[in-house]
């Protein structure tokens, strides 16, 4: 009988156990498909001028899928200047897969500085979700002064050398050309004594056409012809930029790719448009921009194609703009 007993209550204790596993391991489930990821410096201190690289790691098993690193925030610091990114995939063990990016990264002004988390956009089963790194520390110096170089040094008497022609043939140049200069301008205003005309008032133009006036423009520099492949991709974003936030009133020219996908989604549901081409176009473009990517010929007409015909599809008649007459594209 003791022993039936005690049989029982090892069964019981078993069974609780089993409970308690599956009860844990289905919460942690879905914390462990999402990818590990990770942002590292190779050094937390550097001088003006110096060079540190910032390492981006995102490590993920099927069926997750990392679609994006969005190392883009970096912009949210101006005085962190980006040398060059560039991203690799590799395979690890047991079907492990890992992307990385290295960013090159220099400052010019002294401080300490905060690297932002890196929001890593991931699928999983068809659904989209978003895992950022951690917050990173550097500090920037200034190259040390040594005592010797702040010591008073005796003053020395003043050497006077006689006074020649050669001293003097600055003065009397510059006597010369304010006598020519102030005679000019009496002679100009005692001639021409006419009103100025009045400012050209401002002329209101539709979102769209304004946006297309532009992308005409900048078709005609023929940048990307000339191999200036990130100016042309710099300016042609910000002009999309540019609409998104005259058309939409969101603050794309401040937001990063995915605030600026995240922003859009309401409107998008509202105005039933596509948004994937826009969402493909701005992530390659943030690549080009960012990490020198070398895209194909072909890409660089897609791109101004697609700027067109998302312009084109989302336009609206009655929203004018107030612009200069001698409107310039704005870089």
């Amino acid at each position: 009988m003791t022993k039936s007993r005690k049989k029982a209550g090892i069964l019981t204790r078993a069974s609780r156990f089993l409970w308690l596993w599956l009860l844990l391991g289905g919460a942690y489930l879905p914390m462990l498909a999402q990818p590990n990821v990770g942002a590292a410096l190779s050094a937390t201190k550097m001088l003006i001028g110096d060079q540190v690289t910032l390492t981006i790691t995102a490590s993920y098993k099927p069926p997750v899928e990392v679609q994006s690193i969005g190392f883009d925030a970096l912009n949210r610091e101006p005085r962190l200047e980006v040398l060059r990114a560039e991203r690799f995939e590799r395979e690890g063990e047991n079907g492990l897969r890992i992307a990385e990016v290295e960013i090159k990264l220099t400052c010019f002004d002294s401080g300490y500085y905060f690297i932002p988390p890196i929001p890593i956009a991931y699928t999983l089963n068809g659904r989209q979700d978003t895992v950022r790194t951690n917050q990173l520390g550097l500090e920037v110096g200034t190259i040390p002064v040594g005592p010797e170089t702040t010591q008073i040094q005796p003053i020395k008497g003043i050497i006077e050398e006689p006074v020649n022609f050669r001293d003097l043939l600055p003065y009397l140049i510059g006597a010369a050309l304010v006598l020519i200069v102030a005679g000019g301008l009496v002679f100009y205003f005692w001639q021409r004594k006419k009103p100025e005309p009045p400012p050209v008032p401002p002329r209101k133009v539709p979102a769209h056409l304004l946006a297309q006036e532009q992308l005409d423009a900048l078709e005609q520099q023929k940048l990307w012809q000339q191999g200036e492949v990130k100016q042309y991709h710099s300016q042609l974003t910000h002009i999309l930029r540019q609409y998104l936030e005259r058309r939409y009133g969101i603050k794309a020219l401040e937001q990063t790719t995915e605030e600026i996908l995240q922003s859009l989604e309401p409107v998008s549901r509202e105005d039933a448009f596509d948004n994937s081409h826009l969402r493909e176009l701005l992530r390659t473009v943030d690549l080009v921009k960012f990490a020198k990517a070398a895209p194909p010929a072909s890409f660089h007409a897609e791109a101004m194609e697609k700027v067109r015909g998302f312009v084109a599809q989302t336009k609206d008649e009655a929203l004018e703009i107030e612009v200069p007459e001698k409107d310039e594209l704005e870089t």
